[in-house]
């Protein structure tokens, strides 16, 4: 799998890499953990719509339980930092659902 480009990142799944492209040219990056590229991948790929919060229990943790809830819940604020040098992405939760990527 190649690189993704969203908003001003690219992320490599297979690296586990998240580059960051600023406006004066400089590449940022940042090592992710399996799961984190992983799950950002399903983020960028559903372009906008919600990956629900049981699919992502159960590709990653193996159960849809509330130990496991919480434990998604630290990986998208996590997520969240990652992101937060474009401020034209945003993560949003859908409370109750799941998660989606806008970019504005």
């Amino acid at each position: 799998m190649t690189a993704i480009r969203f908003g001003n990142y690219e992320l490599n799944p297979q690296k586990q890499e998240l580059l960051y492209h600023a406006p004066d040219g400089i590449r940022l990056w940042r090592k992710m953990s399996f799961r984190e590229a992983s799950i950002l991948r399903l983020l960028v790929e559903a372009r906008g719509d919600i990956v629900e919060n049981h699919v992502l229990l159960l590709e990653f943790w193996g159960a849809d339980n509330a130990y496991n809830l919480n434990s998604l819940y630290v990986f998208m604020s996590r997520m969240k930092r990652m992101l937060s040098a474009d401020s034209s992405l945003t993560i949003v939760n859908v409370r109750g659902i799941g998660y989606r990527l806008i970019q504005q």
